[in-house]
């Protein structure tokens, strides 16, 4: 599918598929992150709930600390591609700070095809272990005994997340190489699917 850019900025309305995935996409990462915020006021309210169980009534909460556990994983992976998508990940940029444009933009695809790369893997490999604590029926031995697979299965699909959202960084960033407009994104500004407006 060739996609047509107008001077407006607005595809072709017979070739928008890309973009309507994109903005399916961005909601599927914006509920994610509420979702992880979700975790993340559960975790606290329990963890204060098992402080004042233990030692105010001398009851501990066995489950908290293990369910915090857990939920950290899934706070970090639910909400990584959301995190990306609106560029705030924790970056060091001395030597990026002092580069041209373009060459941003060329260390910007460098970086991401690498991203890209590892991240495949993880999902690949994620995926394999996943499947293989699910058919062994592997359980963690611990105070609540969950299904290992019910742990682990959101970093293949937290990792996913992740691959997808640095294939639409990299569409921008070749789209930014072709068109020989090397502007950066403010960290505010987000791309719709993989339509990126001039």
């Amino acid at each position: 599918m060739n996609l047509v850019f107008k001077k407006d900025g607005n595809m072709d309305k017979n070739e928008d598929f890309l973009t309507k995935a994109g903005k399916m996409y961005d909601h599927l990462l914006d509920f994610f992150a509420i979702l992880a915020g979700i975790i993340a006021a559960f975790v606290t309210l329990a963890v204060c709930a098992g402080i004042l169980s233990r030692y105010l009534l001398n009851r501990p909460m066995a489950w908290v600390i293990e369910i915090s556990e857990y939920s950290l994983l899934y706070m970090t992976f639910l909400s990584a591609a959301w995190v990306l998508r609106n560029n705030q990940h924790v970056s060091v940029d001395l030597i990026y700070s002092r580069l041209g444009n373009r060459n941003k933009a060329i260390a910007d695809l460098f970086t991401s095809i690498m991203g890209g790369l590892v991240f495949l893997i993880i999902v690949i490999y994620g995926i394999k272990v996943t499947y293989s604590q699910y058919v062994t029926k592997y359980f963690t031995p611990t105070f609540l005994e969950a299904p290992k697979f019910v742990i682990t299965i959101i970093i293949p699909v937290g990792a996913f997340l992740l691959f997808i959202q640095i294939l639409r960084k990299i569409y921008r960033i070749l789209n930014q190489l072709i068109k020989g407009d090397y502007a950066q994104l403010k960290g505010t500004e987000v791309e719709a699917g993989f339509q990126v407006e001039p």
